[in-house]
């Protein structure tokens, strides 16, 4: 048996789904901003125990 949507629920329908849309999008943009914010730790802490290395080893004189 198939239920022929009428217009409230079909409307109701769209609204979830652009919700739903905006929502994704969002969470997509949150990722991507969270991945950036890592890399940029990571090179950060990279440099730093680089730099840290250097100057326990003698080859950077403070």
């Amino acid at each position: 048996m198939i239920k022929v949507l009428d217009d409230a629920d079909y409307t109701e329908l769209q609204e979830e789904n652009t919700w739903l849309r905006g929502s994704l999008r969002e969470a997509r943009r949150g990722q991507v901003s969270a991945e950036r914010m890592a890399l940029m730790c990571m090179v950060l802490f990279a440099a730093s125990g680089t730099l840290l290395a250097l100057t326990w080893g003698g080859i950077i004189v403070v």
